[in-house]
């Protein structure tokens, strides 16, 4: 069954209007969008030593400075290992309260 809309559905879940989908440049990954060749736009990758310094370090200074998150996960690219998003766990710590 097919819609008749103007919707694509991405991989990712969300949608895009088809006049605003994006045609990939060479050696761009599919899944995600990042391209090795535009370090000017920066990127952090997973088997980089320094990027997973930079990764760890913003991971501890965000534990740190927010109490109420009890972890923070970094989603990378299953293509390409780059870092997508990060994925944090709150401490729900208000369940006792009656509203």
């Amino acid at each position: 069954m097919g819609y008749k809309d103007s919707l694509v559905h991405k991989r990712n879940g969300s949608y895009v209007l088809k006049h605003k989908t994006k045609k990939f440049k060479e050696g761009e990954c599919e899944d995600c969008g990042f391209n090795p060749k535009d370090t000017a736009l920066g990127g952090l990758l997973r088997y980089k030593k320094d990027d997973m310094l930079l990764v760890r370090n913003h991971i501890e200074e965000h534990l740190t400075f927010y109490s109420n998150v009890k972890s923070i996960t970094p989603i990378w690219c299953d293509t390409c290992q780059s870092l997508k998003q990060y994925l944090c766990t709150l401490d729900d710590k208000r369940k006792d309260l009656k509203s």
